[in-house]
């Protein structure tokens, strides 16, 4: 910055010095040329006088050298037959120097009034040497008006001096407060900096402190600490995740090694009690493994693929699937007529996990009822798919955690505790949300909202916006629960 306050001052400073040279210049000659006017208005004045018009080229430069008043840069010499004559009163340069003199003849034109320099008494002087007869005289005269052009540069150099120094006074300031100024704005800056090198997943604590302003750099500040707290939030849920992880399988590791430890190879019932239990621990552990990927593949854009379903043989569809879980009385309890964008897939997923969790948590020949039902709410047009039993139901205080990876309300069941979270990521997956209504005693009833998002006829009659990475994932839904 302050470089370019530098150019700035100097090309500025420049251009109007120049100007003013410039100016000078032609002031100077404008002078001149008024001084010879001068005198031709002196001569023809003179002249027109009925009194008597001068005989002379003496009187006539007597007469114009006496009524000028040079100014304090100015001085006046006029000259006959080559010799100096007259000369005005309290002028501060002498022409009449034999130096000058022969300057003013060598540049001298009978008939003419060049304008030239003249260096007097070692200072550059612009100065008309002009040529004057008068009718009936053969004397020669010269009459010269010379200008100090040095002095008046000199001041302007001054000028530019003074310029210079008030710009390098400014620029100091200027740098002074800058410093300060933008030392007290990016602070902050040098502490990102120190921070991004230095934090790490085991030090994910650290803030930077946020300055008491509103600009760019505070607002960095801020983000960056939301980031740190993401950060350190995403990192403390994935060392919970493994914790979790590790604890599922080893449970079942050390049930299958203490098994067959225990094993008597000799006896054949022994054996095949063994057998028995380390398959059902097997595939206890190959059913985590699988949610799991389920949990890891919810985090891809492509975990919904949106298309578009009827939603009246979506509905007929789960029912048959479902009806072979348990010997539960299953029913489809109402089915809107209505087209929506969803993936059928993990949809179906959802519902088969939601009917073998009422299944669990139920008895045998109770009702389990599907229903879709189509309503405006929060996502616009929605589209809610519910199931619900007459189980045990869930305590309120549960009713969050439930959703919750590797959560049990009842220990004892089997499971892996990843059935839930996996329905609330297909929910959130389609931009809608998990709803739970349920008492102790009185059941349960889980209700899947997703945003009914139709498709856009295209030209030709096909639809747009429709398979693979056509509709954009919506915004994150959450459980709610009442």
């Amino acid at each position: 910055m302050l470089s370019f306050m530098a150019v700035g001052l100097l090309v500025s400073g420049g251009v109007a010095y120049i100007v003013q040279f410039r100016v000078l210049e032609d002031r100077v000659q404008a002078e001149l040329a008024q001084e010879l006017e001068e005198l031709r208005r002196i001569a023809e004045a003179r002249q027109a006088d009925p009194d008597g018009s001068p005989d002379s080229v003496t009187d006539l430069l007597e007469a114009v050298t006496g009524s000028l008043v040079p100014g304090s840069n100015e001085a006046v010499l006029a000259l006959v037959d080559g010799e100096p004559r007259f000369r005005s009163q309290d002028q501060n340069y002498d022409l009449e120097d034999p130096a000058t003199v022969a300057q003013i003849l060598e540049v001298y034109e009978d008939g003419d009034a060049p304008i030239t320099d003249l260096e007097v008494d070692g200072r550059e002087m612009r100065a008309i040497v002009a040529s004057v007869r008068v009718v009936g005289d053969e004397a020669q005269g010269i009459f010269v008006v010379a200008i100090d052009v040095e002095a008046q540069r000199a001041e302007i150099w001054r000028s530019v001096g003074t310029y210079a120094l008030a710009g390098a006074l400014t620029m100091l300031v200027a740098g002074a407060v800058g410093y300060l100024v933008t030392g007290r704005l990016l602070r902050p800056l040098g502490e990102l900096r120190e921070a991004t090198g230095s934090v790490t997943a085991e030090e994910l604590g650290r803030r930077v402190d946020v300055p008491d302003t509103r600009d760019d750099v505070a607002a960095l500040a801020v983000n960056f600490n939301r980031m740190l707290e993401r950060i350190q939030e995403g990192v403390a849920e994935q060392r919970r995740f493994m914790s979790d992880v590790g604890h599922e399988l080893r449970t079942p590791l050390t049930i299958v090694r203490g098994t067959l430890e225990m094993t008597d190879a000799h006896d054949p019932t022994d054996v095949r009690e063994s057998h028995e239990i380390a398959t059902d621990e097997l595939d206890r552990m190959s059913s985590l493994v699988g949610d799991l990927s389920e949990l890891a593949a919810s985090s891809r854009p492509d975990f919904v693929v949106l298309a578009p379903v009827d939603m009246q043989d979506f509905a007929r569809s789960a029912l048959a699937r479902i009806e072979r879980i348990g010997q539960r009385a299953w029913s489809l309890e109402r089915s809107a007529d209505v087209l929506a964008d969803v993936d059928e897939q993990r949809l179906m997923q959802a519902v088969v996990q939601l009917a073998a969790n009422a299944v669990r948590y139920s008895a045998e020949g109770t009702p389990v009822r599907l229903a879709v039902d189509r309503a405006l709410g929060s996502l616009g047009e929605e589209i809610h798919l519910s199931l619900s039993d007459e189980g045990v139901g869930i305590a309120p205080e549960d009713q969050e955690r439930i959703f919750e990876r590797f959560a049990r309300v009842d220990p004892d069941r089997r499971g892996s505790g990843l059935g839930l979270a996996i329905v609330r990521a297909i929910a959130e997956g389609h931009g809608g949300e998990v709803r739970l209504r349920s008492r102790p005693g009185e059941g349960s009833t889980f209700t899947l909202v997703l945003p009914q998002r139709r498709p856009r006829a295209a030209a030709g009659g096909e639809d747009e916006g429709i398979g693979r990475g056509a509709e954009p994932r919506g915004r994150r839904g959450r459980t709610r629960s009442t």
